[in-house]
């Protein structure tokens, strides 16, 4: 009799940073969801009071000749010397696990500076990573929105994946009436739906199977990236249910034709439909670019509390072009001095002159009303 073997299969492991106050608090927020075994949270601050607040179990403490556990007072350098005076704790965080998300605020110190240099850690480590990252309110100034614009920059050199959820965006796609602490709490929501799907999707086996080198090889296309998680309840349009996944209101546009990649995980009940399937996959590969890898995966849940879960990250996606394009051209507005190629110029002194003999019109009643500069220049 042949003995059947089976290979002991490892459940990928997956670690979230919370970097700075904003990462932190989103951290709170997350570690009240019941996550599997392999979801592994982590505060990193830079300020030791605030530190000690969070309710996250590992808590890494960065830059302690740096800052001294003060912050990093605004300044992305201070965040970036901090981490990179950390660098053994965190690449030894990081190393131990299979996928790596960071979350945090652009626009401050810790999370803008020590971010992008943690994502350069996981690269230098072959370790895929995604980075959900928010960016200021429009009133916060231009100096604070600026450094956030730089930070991403720098983050997109080394992530695989950015998400941006812009603070604006909370005032737009929510209820006026809204408290701040919910906005930031839906905000929050969008990176919890998206790890509660992917970690069902790859820490067991499905109908239709994703695995962790597909994950891999859908968020290697770099880029920006978009993800976010839907509901159908029954007798609801799948189209709706689709694009509540693919544009969630409170991620920054950006364009879904230009997506490289996609994973995207069904989860049923044994009474979806194949037709539901093929649906949501023909649909998917209409709004992504023609040649993006899309992984389609079902995992079977009998109790499932809808008729459908979907979850979508879409990756690879360039960043918007500066500037007015028009068939495939830059369109430059014209310098003030294009404005006077195709006019005829005259020398404002022979026109007064002109003026002041002409026997028609005489736009002076006495010779001292002639400009003297007009009347010097005039022949004796």
């Amino acid at each position: 009799m042949f003995e059947i073997l089976t290979q002991n299969s490892q459940v990928p492991r997956i670690a979230v940073f919370g970097v700075g106050g904003c990462g932190c608090n989103t951290i709170n927020q997350l570690i009240q969801v019941p996550f599997g075994d392999n979801v592994h949270f982590v505060a990193v601050n830079t300020d030791a009071q605030a530190l000690a607040a969070s309710q996250c179990s590992t808590r890494l403490q960065i830059g302690l000749e740096t800052t001294k556990g003060l912050g990093a007072g605004a300044k992305p350098q201070q965040g970036h010397d901090a981490a990179q005076e950390s660098e053994a704790e965190l690449r030894e965080l990081i190393e131990l696990a299979d996928i790596i998300f960071i979350t945090g605020g652009m626009g401050g110190g810790t999370g803008t500076g020590a971010i992008p240099f943690m994502a350069s850690v996981a690269k230098d480590l072959n370790k895929p990573l995604v980075a959900v990252v928010s960016s200021p309110f429009g009133f916060e100034g231009y100096q604070r929105n600026q450094l956030a614009k730089t930070g991403v920059e720098q983050l997109m050199q080394y992530a695989d994946a950015v998400i941006v959820l812009p603070n604006d965006q909370l005032s737009k796609a929510l209820d006026k009436k809204v408290s701040l602490v919910n906005a930031f709490f839906e905000s929050n929501r969008i990176l919890q739906d998206v790890l509660l799907g992917l970690t069902t999707t790859i820490s067991q086996s499905g109908l239709i199977n994703i695995d962790l080198n597909d994950f891999i090889a859908v968020v290697s296309h770099q880029g920006r990236a978009a993800m976010g998680v839907a509901k159908q309840v029954a007798g609801e349009d799948l189209l709706l249910t689709i694009n509540k996944a693919l544009k969630n209101p409170l991620l920054e546009d950006v364009d879904l034709t230009q997506a490289k990649g996609a994973i995207v995980s069904v989860i049923a009940t044994e009474s979806i439909e194949l037709s539901q399937y093929n649906k949501i996959g023909e649909t998917l590969h209409q709004q992504l670019d023609p040649g993006a890898l899309v992984i389609l995966g079902l995992t079977i849940v009998p109790q499932l509390d809808c008729e459908l879960e979907l979850m979508v990250i879409a990756t690879g996606i360039q960043a918007p072009t500066e500037g007015l394009l028009t068939q495939d051209k830059v369109v430059i507005s014209q310098s003030k001095n294009d404005r006077f190629r195709s006019a005829e110029l005259i020398n404002v002194h022979d026109f007064l002159e002109k003026q002041a003999s002409s026997k028609h019109e005489q736009p002076f009643s006495t010779e001292l009303d002639i400009p003297t500069y007009t009347r010097q220049r005039r022949p004796n």
